[in-house]
């Protein structure tokens, strides 16, 4: 006596299944491109290295900001706002320079570029302390950044909690 193989399962199509199967498949294909740049190791602008160019004390402070650009990312920019904030900071606890700084940048590269937004997050570690010479407002490390070439606009920005 031979027996008939068993019969595959069948689901009905409807359209919240066929919806399903679609939403898993661009689920599954939507692996988002990164570019990730970092400063690296902590570093202090050389205008303020040397013994006595800063206090010995020093506070370290975190700055953790999500920028959604349209069109390119341009990162010393981006980079430069959030050290303005950390500064900020730093000037309402008594400090008037930043030391020991370093950066980590992570742009989420949308699917459609001509029609999407680039999320980029920033987290930028400095300890502030107290100098007779002034700060250099200017990021460290910028030859590291990895930036998205063309005009940027700034859509929102929204601080993290570091």
């Amino acid at each position: 006596m031979l027996s008939s193989p068993p019969s595959p399962i069948r689901v009905p199509l409807t359209i919240s299944t066929v919806t399903n199967a679609f939403v898993k498949l661009r689920r599954s294909t939507s692996k988002a491109e990164t570019i990730d740049s970092t400063s690296g190791d902590p570093q202090t602008h050389p205008l303020l290295q040397g013994e006595g160019a800063t206090s010995k004390r020093k506070v370290p402070l975190v700055q953790s900001d999500l920028f959604l650009c349209r069109d390119a990312v341009d990162v010393p920019k981006l980079l430069r706002e959030s050290r303005a904030s950390l500064l900020e900071r730093a000037e309402i606890m008594g400090a008037n320079v930043l030391v020991d700084e370093s950066w980590e940048c992570s742009i989420r590269v949308p699917r459609d570029r001509r029609h999407g937004s680039f999320k980029v997050q920033i987290r930028y570690c400095a300890s502030a302390s107290r100098s007779s010479l002034p700060d250099p407002q200017k990021p460290i490390a910028l030859h590291r950044v990895q930036n998205v070439p063309g005009l940027m606009t700034v859509l929102d920005r929204e601080e993290l909690s570091p």
